[in-house]
C-alpha cells in the first residue's frame, strides 16, 4: 500500500492530471451525439474540420468562409487529422479539445514543480504551501465550467494551452542555471503563432503583454532574444491569420502610330487615354484584365484595426443575446473619434466588473446553464475578494516578478474583452481563459502569510528557550 501512496509535490501534480485523463475520457463518451447545447458552436467547427480533411478550399466554406479556418487552425489541423484516420467530425473536434486541456494541466502541472522549489524557504512550511497548490490546481481542472469548455469542440482549450505555453517559456527563460536559451525562446515564438491561430485578439494581447515586459527587463541580454521571438510569431502569426482579397485590374499599352513602349505603359491607367513619353505621345490602349490576390490589412492596419473595431463588436455581439450586456449611457457624443475612444474608457470599469463577476444570481439568471454560471461566479468574487484582502496585508507579493508577464496579460485581457463582450454567456465561457493566473495568484499571497505564520512561531519558540 505504501507503493501507491504521494510522498512528493510531483508524484501528488501528475496524480490530479492522471484523474483529469481519466475524467476527460468518461466525458469523451458520455456526451450526445449532436453539438452541445451549452455550446453550438462546435457543430460550425466540425463541419469546418471535416471540409478541411477533404482538401477543399477553406475560402469556399459556407459559413464565414476562411475567416473562420485563419483564426482556427490550432483546432481545425488536429481535427482535420483525426477524421482522415476515421474519425467522424464531432468526436474529432471534441478529442482535438479535450487533449489541449489535458495539456494545459500538464503544463500548469509543470510550471507549478519548477515554481515552487524556488520559494521554498524552509521545510516546515513546506508541507502546507503543497497542500495549498494541489488543491488550486485541482480547481483549475475541475471547475465545472472550466473542465466542460475543455472538452467541448470550440477555441478555449487550445487558446489557453499556447497562451499558457508561453508564458512558461519566458518564466524559464529568465530562470537561472537554464541552459536552453535557445529552444525557450522558439517555443515562445511558436506559442505566439499558435495562440494566433486559436484566437487572434488574444495572439494581439499577448504580444503587446510580452513586448510591454521585455521594456522593464531591456538591462539583461536574454531580453532581445525574446524580443526577437515576439517579432517573429507576430509576424508569422499575422501571416497566417490574415485573408485574401482577389483585386481584378485593367491592363493597358501605350502605343503610337509604330510601336509599343513598355515604360509608357506604366504610365497609363483608367484616367489617361493618352501619354506623354521621351517626347512622343502615346495612346492608352486597354490590352486585358490581370487578379491578383492581395492581403486586406497590412501588418500596421492590422494592429490598428483590431482597436478599432472594439465599440462596433460590442454591438454586434449583443444581436440575439438572451443576457446581453446593457451599455452604459455615455456623456460624451459618440459620433467623432475621440468620443468614441472616450466613452469606450468611460465604461471599461462597469464592462470589466461584468466580465469577471456575471452573471449573478437572481439578477441575471435567464436559464439553468445561466444559473449554474451565477453560482460559479460566486467563486470568482471570493477569491477575488480573497486577493484584495491579502493585497492589503502584505508588505509585497512574493514571486511577483515571475508573475509579472501573466499579471500584464490579465489586466489587458479582462479590460479588452469586457469592452468586446455582447452577451454574458459567451463573457462567461471567454471568461474560462484566465482562470489559471487569478489561482496561481492566490497561492503567492497565501505563500507569503504561511511563511509569516511559520517564522513568527519560530520566533516565539526562541523567545521561550532564552
Amino acid at each position: 500500500m505504501s507503493a501507491l501512496k504521494l510522498h512528493t509535490l510531483k508524484q501528488k501534480l501528475w496524480a490530479i492530471v492522471a484523474a483529469s485523463f481519466v475524467a476527460r475520457v468518461i466525458m469523451f463518451f458520455s456526451l450526445p451525439n449532436t453539438p452541445s447545447s451549452l455550446a453550438p458552436d462546435e457543430g460550425t467547427y466540425a463541419d469546418l474540420a471535416k471540409w478541411v480533411s477533404e482538401s477543399k478550399p477553406a475560402n469556399d466554406f459556407p459559413i464565414f468562409g476562411d475567416g473562420l479556418y485563419l483564426s482556427s487552425r490550432s483546432l481545425i489541423i488536429p481535427a482535420s487529422a483525426f477524421i482522415k484516420f476515421g474519425m467522424n467530425e464531432l468526436d474529432a473536434v471534441r478529442m482535438t479539445s479535450s487533449l489541449y486541456g489535458l495539456l494545459a494541466m500538464c503544463a500548469m502541472a509543470y510550471l507549478s514543480s519548477k515554481l515552487l522549489p524556488s520559494i521554498h524557504a524552509g521545510v516546515g512550511r513546506k508541507k502546507k504551501n503543497e497542500y495549498f497548490i494541489v488543491t488550486l490546481l485541482l480547481i483549475y481542472g475541475f471547475l465545472p465550467s472550466h473542465f466542460v469548455w475543455s472538452n467541448l469542440g470550440l477555441r478555449e482549450s487550445p487558446n489557453e494551452f499556447w497562451l499558457i505555453t508561453a508564458f512558461t517559456g519566458v518564466f524559464l527563460l529568465y530562470k537561472e542555471g537554464q541552459s536552453k536559451k535557445l529552444s525557450l525562446s522558439v517555443l515562445i515564438c511558436i506559442s505566439i503563432i499558435c495562440t494566433f491561430g486559436s484566437r487572434p485578439q488574444v495572439g494581439w494581447v499577448l504580444v503587446v503583454t510580452l513586448l510591454l515586459y521585455s521594456l522593464f527587463k531591456l538591462r539583461n541580454k536574454l531580453t532581445y532574444l525574446l524580443i526577437t521571438s515576439i517579432f517573429v510569431g507576430l509576424f508569422v502569426g499575422y501571416v497566417a491569420t490574415t485573408s485574401f482579397v482577389e483585386v481584378t485590374s485593367d491592363v493597358y499599352v501605350a502605343k503610337n502610330s509604330t510601336t509599343i513602349s513598355i515604360d509608357a505603359s506604366r504610365l497609363c491607367d483608367a484616367t489617361n487615354t493618352k501619354v506623354e513619353y521621351e517626347g512622343e505621345t502615346y495612346k492608352c490602349v486597354k490590352s486585358g484584365t490581370v487578379t491578383k490576390r492581395e492581403r486586406e490589412l497590412n501588418l500596421a492596419e492590422e494592429a490598428i484595426d483590431q482597436v478599432e473595431v472594439i465599440p462596433g463588436k460590442q454591438i454586434i455581439n449583443q444581436v440575439g443575446a438572451a443576457s446581453m450586456i446593457q451599455r452604459l449611457a455615455c456623456p460624451w457624443d459618440e459620433s467623432s473619434e475621440i468620443g468614441k475612444y472616450s466613452c469606450l474608457v468611460f465604461r471599461a470599469p462597469y464592462l470589466t466588473l461584468t466580465f469577471l463577476f456575471r452573471p449573478l444570481p437572481f439578477i441575471d439568471t435567464t436559464s439553468m446553464s445561466s444559473t449554474f454560471a451565477a453560482a460559479e461566479n460566486m467563486l470568482w468574487i471570493f477569491m477575488f475578494a480573497l486577493i484584495v484582502y491579502r493585497i492589503s496585508k502584505v508588505s509585497r507579493v512574493p514571486f511577483l516578478k515571475e508573475l509579472a508577464p501573466a499579471l500584464i496579460f490579465f489586466s489587458l485581457y479582462v479590460v479588452g474583452a469586457g469592452s468586446y463582450e455582447g452577451n454574458m454567456g459567451t463573457a462567461f465561457r471567454h471568461k474560462s481563459l484566465i482562470l489559471w493566473f487569478p489561482l496561481l495568484l492566490l497561492f503567492a499571497l497565501f505563500w507569503h502569510k504561511l511563511s509569516q505564520t511559520k517564522e513568527l512561531r519560530g520566533n516565539n519558540s526562541q523567545e521561550s528557550a532564552v
